[in-house]
């Protein structure tokens, strides 16, 4: 059963407090004496109320699991005419933030997630409810979307939403029996991936045009197998679009298809999640099998993550051993290009295009290199952008559904990326247009220079091992920042360390003991549920204008290096984030940026 108790509000009324514990806990036989404690006050509480509605018609449901929540559970669910009321219930008077963020997710949830809820279009609303609290409280929190109410307060919500009348109301039945499904994480996305189940319905798959470029990418591959063609396919789409979880869904629908990526947490996170080796591999094992060891490997289908990022010769020079002779002078988009090309009748090359998320040296020559690349190979590329940039083409294909324009990651939070965007490169006028949405679409952006109160917050917020929460920070000065950054791994250490900090709850890496941190080099094309951002010195605002020092050696643009390394990290949070800014001056201008002018509220 996905819930303790369900009934009409008479049905309530007549049920017994000891046959209303054992339903509970039949549910949920784990329960503490402190959630038993909470479920007799609620009970009695609650009871008392409704006996002052004696003809309300509607339905209660009690600790409802939202399946692939992670184990979470609203504490009651009230459905009256055209509502749908989440309420949590607090028998204190005092609220923390985490508390606050907790309801406004559930709120969330229920309603961009849930398929009775989003058929029915009804309306879904929060309540923090005070048991304790004698007053006639009902306040609204705007910060949260939610309100704060005393038992009177709900009352008075009731009996003004009894009043409405509407022909379509949310049955009881209907509500139960419907599906809850969250958008996927990278890593539950992999695991369907797997099992060949479909991406679920959710309202922000609804809105993107997802299907519409997955369904592009198939048709030129048909396409350049019955027409023995070479293709290269160059998607774009903004930070949590989708790229990643689109590239291993093409490359598992086919036989000869393989996922690349130069990013080694992913992929050890990816191979262990999926305890799979070969659907996600290391970028530079496949590059050395043809550099080294003069093999071609055998796919016709290559999807290359994070294309923009593709090392330069120098960089692929560097990086090769002394014994690897005959292949030098080759950036990795010349042997992705000539491994597609070389002794096959058809080929189609995948670049997946992560927008402003360079962080290494050797990445700066981006999308040109790829130009390059194809140069005299007679390939048909794809691409969004005009057809100046890849003269060498044989021919250009301005293809309108190749650019993945939602993001998925920060669900609702729809506005978010472009917030980040314009903050990032110091567009503030433009960034404050997008932050006033941000919290009716409940993804909770905060500030503090407290990071004590930070890591407390985010150390409140989930109560289940499946959810994700960390610390991430840009690289630089990392023994100056007060989390620790993951250790290096031991040699031959298995699970890795950034697999311990993503997949092992009972280890002392992992995200949710907020021990240590990781950097934008660990976090990439990876997510946590909700993230805590421990900026500093190393990139802060000036007379209006980003700065930087501690910059990465060896590249060309030190200073966009470093903002792309915030973008990365200011992406990173599913359900929210906290930026930390530590009380240094050079950093009082930031700060006053963002609380001030850009009006993020303090946590």
């Amino acid at each position: 059963m996905n819930h303790g108790w369900s009934g009409s509000f008479q049905d309530f009324l007549d049920i017994s407090q000891d046959s209303f514990l054992q339903r509970l806990q039949r549910t949920i036989p784990d329960a503490s004496e402190s959630q038993i404690k909470a479920w007799v006050d609620s009970f009695h509480k609650l009871q008392v109320l409704f006996y002052t509605f004696p003809n309300l018609k509607g339905s209660l449901i009690f600790e409802y699991q939202l399946i692939r929540g992670g184990g979470r559970r609203p504490d009651v669910i009230l459905l009256i005419e055209h509502h749908l009321i989440v309420i949590e219930c607090k028998n204190y008077n005092e609220v923390s933030q985490a508390e606050l963020i907790q309801t406004s997710l559930y709120v969330r949830d229920l309603a961009n997630y849930h398929s009775a809820v989003l058929a029915s279009n009804v309306k879904v609303s929060g309540i923090l409810l005070l048991t304790g609290d004698k007053s006639d409280r009902v306040t609204n929190d705007p910060n949260h979307n939610i309100f704060i109410a005393s038992l009177i307060g709900l009352s008075r919500v009731i009996q003004k939403v009894s009043k409405e009348n509407h022909s379509h109301v949310l049955s009881l039945s209907h509500f139960l029996s419907g599906h809850y499904q969250p958008s996927p994480s990278v890593l539950e996305a992999a695991r369907s991936i797997m099992k060949n189940e479909e991406l679920p319905r959710v309202r922000a798959l609804q809105s993107s045009n997802f299907e519409n470029v997955h369904e592009t990418i198939r048709s030129i591959i048909h396409y350049a197998q019955a027409h023995h063609e070479h293709h290269l396919v160059l998607i774009t789409g903004e930070p949590g679009a989708g790229k990643t979880y689109l590239g291993m869904l093409v490359a598992h629908e086919f036989d000869n298809a393989v996922y690349l990526t130069g990013n080694a947490p992913l992929v050890d996170v990816l191979q262990d999640t999926l305890q799979n080796e070969t659907f996600v591999q290391s970028l530079y094992n496949y590059k050395m099998e043809y550099l080294k060891h003069e093999r071609v490997p055998y796919e016709h289908i290559i999807i290359f993550d994070e294309a923009q990022r593709a090392w330069d010769a120098n960089k692929v020079d560097a990086s090769l051993e002394k014994t690897t002779v005959g292949k030098r002078q080759l950036s990795e988009p010349d042997i992705i290009m000539n491994i597609a090309t070389q002794g096959k009748p058809w080929s189609v090359t995948i670049g997946l295009v992560g927008e402003g998320q360079e962080i290494y040296s050797g990445e700066e020559g981006g999308l040109p290199l790829w130009n390059q690349a194809i140069q005299g190979k007679n390939v048909i590329v794809h691409y969004k952008d005009p057809a100046s940039l890849f003269n060498h083409a044989t021919h250009i294909s301005k293809e309108e559904h190749l650019d993945l324009n939602t993001s998925l990651r920060s669900h609702t939070a729809l506005n978010y990326s472009n917030f980040v965007s314009n903050f990032i490169e110091g567009n503030f006028a433009e960034a404050l247009a997008f932050t006033q949405d941000l919290d009716t679409s409940h993804f909770h952006l905060r500030v503090t220079r407290d990071l004590d109160k930070a890591l407390a917050v985010i150390n409140e917020l989930y109560t289940d091992d499946f959810k994700t929460a960390g610390v991430v920070y840009a690289s630089g000065r990392d023994h100056q920042k007060q989390v620790t950054v993951l250790p290096w791994n031991s040699r031959y250490e298995i699970p890795s360390k950034i697999v311990q900090f993503f997949n092992r709850p009972d280890s002392e890496y992992h995200c949710r003991t907020l021990n240590y941190a990781i950097t934008e080099f660990q976090s990439q094309g990876l997510e946590l549920d909700f993230a805590l951002l421990h900026w500093d010195d190393d990139f802060y605002i000036k007379d209006s204008e980003w700065r930087g020092q501690y910059f990465q050696k060896n590249v060309k643009h030190p200073l966009q290096i470093k903002r792309n390394a915030y973008r990365v990290n200011l992406t990173r949070g599913r359900d929210g984030i906290v930026v930390y800014i530590p009380s240094k001056s050079i950093l009082d201008e930031t700060w006053y940026m963002l609380t001030k002018n850009l009006k993020i509220p303090e946590l």
